[in-house]
């Protein structure tokens, strides 16, 4: 029995953990909340509940993949290898199929079609113009209690976020967070792979996580140079986390998308 004791403590000890919480929202420049989002966080799983005027949805990361619930219909969709192989299998036929109907058509029909495509769906069955992202770093900045980090990201050299980043350490739960993310990031690039435009510029916004100094305690979005909202950071703690946050509700239906 005494051989019994410490295995019985550990795994107990185990089970009690806590996780980490960490609660954001986004606002506009008067301050009336938007959105509200909600993260749980485990060392090998995490969950984002997100609550808006639109809605509410969650997603769930287990290890390699994503479960997308959709709260107002009682549903959801995973997101797996396989489904992300499908993706980018319909992608692929639905652009083949669409060159070789242009490939029938005379040459003037064919290129008032690729004008109209060009203007109204950003050249779909072309080479579409995926927007160049980059961020820049600005120096030093401060946000209520924080010394952090300053960055812009650039759409097409456009700013269109101003981000304040603080050290990992400061923010309780963040690095897990951050960890969750890159894992995620590491998935969603089997998607990015098999689509046929992505040797283009397309850029996995996850992986970008990884440009910043830091976790991001708020950020400005701008629009024709103007800030219009920012999401910041309310509160983080850390508290045990029932287990089934991490599943389906039981009363959830799961949805194909490719089902016809």
């Amino acid at each position: 029995m005494k051989k019994l004791l410490l295995p019985a403590l550990c795994l107990f000890s185990a089970q009690a953990l806590a996780g980490d919480v960490i609660e954001m929202s986004t606002r506009d420049m008067s301050g009336k909340e938007l959105s509200r989002m909600i993260s749980f966080t485990e060392a090998d799983r995490s969950r984002m509940d997100q609550t808006g005027v639109d809605g509410s949805s969650s997603v769930i990361f287990l290890d390699d993949q994503f479960l997308v619930l959709d709260h107002a219909q009682k549903n959801f969709v995973v997101m797996d290898d396989a489904m992300l192989e499908g993706i980018g299998a319909q992608i692929n036929d639905a652009m083949k199929e669409l060159e070789a109907q242009l490939a029938e058509l005379p040459p003037e029909q064919r290129e008032m079609a690729e004008q109209m495509m060009r203007a109204q769906m950003g050249g779909m069955g072309m080479t579409p113009h995926i927007p160049v992202l980059e961020i820049r770093q600005l120096g030093p900045g401060r946000w209520q209690s924080y010394d952090c980090s300053l960055a812009e990201m650039l759409e097409d050299g456009t700013k269109i976020q101003e981000i304040c980043s603080v050290a990992y350490a400061e923010v309780s739960g963040s690095g897990e967070l951050r960890d969750s993310f890159m894992r995620m990031a590491s998935v969603l690039n089997k998607l990015y792979d098999a689509i046929p435009f992505s040797g283009s510029g397309l850029r996995n916004p996850m992986e970008m996580l990884n440009e910043l100094d830091g976790f991001p305690v708020r950020a400005v979005e701008f629009e024709n140079g103007k800030p219009v909202r920012e999401t910041v950071l309310e509160s983080t703690r850390e508290q045990d986390i029932d287990p089934d946050i991490f599943s389906a509700p039981p009363d959830y239906a799961r949805v194909d998308p490719f089902a016809r």
